[in-house]
């Protein structure tokens, strides 16, 4: 007697001899999400403005820079094992890229059980080839981690009627969104209570009670730092929606313009026009979903594919029509909740004839490497502007500044990270106009005349009696000052003499030069 051995159909529709576990290929997704961070973005991208912020609320080496209303403990949470211990940017790169992979692979792990086969995989591998996943992957940043606990969150929610410890996990999730982006998970529970209530046959009480205890984390530290730090609740949620611009907007096209760079698309950022090619992209996001929810009603499982793309939809809008500018890691969880009926349309396309499946395949691959270069390109653009605030803080270090000290300037914050000194932005209040000129600009200037301009960075030290004048700097960055001056900082040619020498008879003093910058974002 001949025992023929069963086949296993590949997605491609053809039989195979071996099709890996979903679990498997969800695993090699995530080991590949990191490696795709370390190769696109490298562990040695400088640290921002927002992580610089973040990592030293609990920093050992710097202290706490101004904490603005809007922000949150999450991340500072998050990265409070490294920098506790190390100053290390690459050290933590190197651990945000592990939990960052860990993350991708938790979160979609939850839908393997809703959903068996090759979609969860695919949903994972569209969310982490994005670009923004890969860019702030191994970067200090709320969004990333908000957008993979809102997958696990919907997940856990629709495994609430088969699994006792479900609710557990979806409190959890709930909490994490929470310390991230407080905002970002009230929006989200607001569907997944509509679903628990309403859609769930039982356990409805123990599931609701589930998303409240997660949220009363996250907005209970909120509370309790805002009637601390800032005044009180009300006046804290005034100040960050004064912050952010609130209010009804429409910002379509500023996400657009912003589909593939720069970060932040406000006033004093450079958008540039809409790409072409990002936009066909983004248009392609609705098209795709609808074909998956089509796709999932034919295969009877609509319902947790329609809850995904409900709740991707419903993060998504506060961004677009009540805050008025555009940063694209805003949309990540609406990007990663649509990841799962995108990916059920291109597992049933594949599904289809050859010269259908051959279009579905090349699509994929498109997304990948076109989402692969834009985290290639971005990864550049800001290695180049973070080596000069490196290179900066060098010069400041050879010049002899140390703590105690004030760092004040656009890069301030930066600086004033690595320097161990306190810090002040001056682009800080984005909702108003930008600040006018003041007299730091005019000790801010290049020696020898010629256009004034806004400090760049500045070192300010606290024991400077009240009164000495501030010198240019020949440094990296334009405007680069130090407090109080030495000879070898002072032009050489007779009119950068002369210009300092005006310029010290109205340099303000450092208190002056903080009053006049505004608060932190």
């Amino acid at each position: 007697m001949t025992v023929t051995r069963p086949r296993i159909l590949s997605g491609l529709g053809r039989p195979q001899r071996f099709a890996p576990r979903p679990i498997v290929l969800l695993a090699l997704v995530s080991c590949l999400y990191g490696l795709a961070q370390l190769l696109l973005v490298s562990p040695r991208l400088g640290i921002g403005w927002d992580e610089a912020v973040y990592a030293s609320q609990f920093s050992s080496h710097a202290p706490p820079a101004v904490f603005s209303a809007p922000r949150a403990q999450g991340v500072p949470l998050l990265v409070a094992p490294v920098v506790a211990l190390t100053n290390s940017v690459l050290v933590l790169r190197l651990y945000l890229t592990v939990i960052s992979s860990l993350a991708l692979f938790g979160a979609f792990s939850v839908w393997l059980r809703i959903r068996p086969g090759r979609l969860v995989p695919v949903a994972a591998l569209l969310y982490g080839s994005s670009w923004l996943s890969l860019f702030y992957g191994n970067q200090a940043m709320p969004n990333g981690y908000t957008a993979l606990a809102a997958v696990a969150a919907v997940g856990f929610l629709l495994l609430s009627e088969r699994s006792r410890l479900a609710p557990v996990g979806l409190a959890g999730s709930l909490a994490v969104m929470s310390l991230m982006r407080p905002s970002d998970a009230l929006v989200a529970a607001v569907p997944l209570v509509v679903t628990a209530l309403v859609g769930l046959r039982r356990r409805r009480i123990v599931t609701s009670a589930a998303i409240a205890a997660g949220l009363a984390v996250g907005w209970g530290q909120w509370a309790i730092e805002a009637h601390a730090r800032f005044g009180g609740f009300v006046t804290r949620l005034k100040e960050a929606g004064e912050h952010n611009g609130t209010g009804w907007n429409v910002s379509i096209v500023e996400h657009a313009r912003a589909l593939d760079g720069p970060t932040l698309c406000r006033f004093g950022a450079e958008c540039g026009a809409v790409s072409p090619v990002a936009l066909t992209w983004w248009l392609a996001i609705p098209v795709m979903t609808a074909l998956g929810l089509w796709a999932a009603g034919r295969r009877r499982h609509l319902f947790p594919i329609a809850l995904a793309a409900v709740t991707g939809l419903a993060m998504a809008l506060p961004y677009l029509f009540y805050v008025d500018y555009a940063a694209p890691r805003f949309l990540m969880p609406a990007y990663a909740l649509l990841s799962l009926p995108i990916a059920e349309a291109v597992v049933a396309g594949t599904r289809l004839r050859r010269p259908v499946a051959a279009v579905v395949i090349a699509g994929l691959v498109a997304h990948v490497a076109l989402q692969g270069a834009y985290a290639y390109r971005m990864a550049a653009v800001n290695h180049r502007d973070r080596e000069a605030i490196d290179a900066a803080v060098q010069e400041l270090r050879r010049m002899g500044v140390r703590p105690p000290c004030m760092i004040y300037g656009q890069s301030g914050v930066q600086i004033g990270y690595h320097l161990r000194c306190h810090s002040q932005g001056i682009i800080q209040r984005f909702a108003q106009r930008p600040p006018a000129p003041h007299p730091a600009g005019a000790g801010a200037g290049r020696a020898g005349g010629g256009r004034v301009q806004e400090p760049q960075a500045a070192a300010v030290r606290h024991d400077v009696a009240r009164g000495r004048p501030a010198w240019p700097l020949e440094g990296p960055l334009p405007g680069l000052i130090r407090w109080p001056p030495r000879r070898r900082a002072v032009a050489r040619s007779p009119a950068g003499a002369a210009c300092t020498r005006a310029r010290a008879r109205s340099a303000p003093e450092p208190s002056a030069l903080i009053r006049r910058s505004g608060r932190a974002a």
